[in-house]
């Protein structure tokens, strides 16, 4: 494989994870005459381009195969053959009695009851497990890894992750490192995760789409137009390509460009996001200064969203006119709307309904919000601040403008531009 070595479920799954070799490997023979017999394909070619046939003794001669093969493969972590079986049956709890430094079998036992439903018992073993020197350094920090994450314990998973990305070239612990660093806001942290990915798979979609926004949480416009050009040139890509440049380009103010990269995205595919791309088309039009163009476009939202069936259409329409700031208009088309939550919307409008202000608390849920979709609680917050005097820390978190869709109270979306908007005029930004 580019950049390491893995196991994949099928030939298909190792394509997709851009293999530059096949190692296949079966048995012949008997138990007591046992042969592996091993082919390397080169997946480009699909030729065969290494054979070795192994007959016993097994473990010694896997480990020297495998070294060959992959220079920096670390030996199996057991020699034990009792343990080693016991692990193959799924015995985990006799496999680690027999050898307590067996990572592997320790790592199957705590996966399996993680799967089972049972985390506490996972997390038990995990305890139980780091209290033996597992013989490989990788197993003992997959452990600390697994035990973290089945914690939720951001912090020792991200330590986890960087000491275990430090000592294996896998594209997606990175991932999962960079993922973790754009939720607690380490953008120049993730950009460097995904390009890591990028520097051993060029062309991984995922990566480049990441990486794209990451650029956009930094204001790194330009990096980003040339690295979500690259994402759009992979198969299937182009539309969500299109819409997120627009993203970036909205959250960083450029209202005009966004409005057309979106607009571009429906043109490609209007079904991709069931039309959203002309809704974020007709925010980015408003808030470039022109809100009778803007209703235009969100007429065309509406139109296609109506022949969808979209029983929300005329709360959207209210939501719309009151987040541009036509409140009567939006009250009086809600109050005669069959609209579920039209009472409460309407409520939440006229001020009977106040969104939540304490500081605290809106603090740690803008921090449990995944940066594309903390629009509204990163506002509340903001606005929080600067309430109780805090300026510095409100402009930081007004400079990145809010998308169209945040997540939270439906009934408090349409209040996101509206109090932004006031926000950076108070601020003056």
């Amino acid at each position: 494989m580019a950049g390491a070595s893995r196991p994949a479920a099928s030939v298909g799954d190792a394509y997709l994870e851009r293999a530059t070799r096949f190692v296949h490997g079966y048995f012949t023979g008997t138990a007591n005459s046992l042969r592996l017999n091993v082919q390397v394909e080169d997946s480009t070619s699909h030729k065969t381009v290494e054979t070795a046939q192994i007959d016993g003794p097994m473990l010694a001669s896997v480990n020297a195969l495998a070294k060959r093969l992959e220079p920096k493969a670390e030996p199996f972590s057991s020699s034990n053959e009792e343990a080693i079986a016991a692990w193959g049956r799924g015995e985990f709890e006799k496999a680690v009695a027999l050898d307590p430094a067996f990572g592997t079998a320790w790592l199957a036992w705590i996966e399996t009851l993680a799967r089972s439903g049972d985390t506490a018992g996972a997390i038990a073993v995990a305890g139980r497990a780091l209290q033996h020197p597992v013989k490989s350094e990788v197993d003992a920090l997959r452990i600390e890894l697994t035990r973290a994450t089945l914690q939720q314990d951001s912090h020792a998973e991200h330590e986890a992750l960087l000491k275990l990305t430090a000592r294996v070239a896998d594209p997606r612990l990175l991932m999962n490192l960079g993922a973790l660093e754009v939720r607690t806001r380490a953008f120049d942290l993730a950009e460097s995760d995904y390009k890591k990915i990028l520097a051993l798979e060029p062309d991984n979609a995922e990566a480049l789409n990441l990486l794209g926004y990451t650029l956009g949480y930094q204001g790194k416009v330009v990096e980003a137009e040339v690295t979500f050009a690259h994402y759009g040139k992979q198969p299937g890509q182009q539309p969500n390509s299109f819409d997120s440049l627009g993203e970036v380009y909205f959250m960083n103010g450029r209202f005009a460009e966004a409005e057309k990269a979106f607009l571009h995205a429906h043109d490609l595919n209007a079904a991709f996001l069931a039309g959203g791309d002309l809704r974020k088309a007709a925010y980015a039009h408003w808030l470039a200064g022109d809100l009778a163009g803007a209703d235009k476009t969100f007429d065309r939202y509406l139109d296609f969203r109506a022949k969808m069936k979209d029983s929300t259409v005329e709360w959207q329409h209210a939501a719309w006119e009151f987040s541009t700031g036509r409140k009567d208009r939006a009250i009086a088309r809600l109050q005669k709307s069959p609209f579920p939550q039209a009472p409460v919307q309407v409520r939440v409008w006229q001020g009977d309904v106040k969104p939540p202000s304490d500081l605290d608390r809106l603090k740690q849920v803008y921090e449990a919000t995944p940066p594309p979709a903390d629009g509204l609680y990163r506002t509340l917050y903001a606005e929080a601040l600067a309430a109780r005097g805090n300026k510095d820390d409100a402009k930081k978190l007004a400079a990145r403008w809010p998308l169209p869709d945040s997540a939270g109270d439906l009934a408090l979306q349409s209040l996101v531009f509206p109090k932004y908007v006031a926000l950076r005029r108070i601020l003056g930004l």
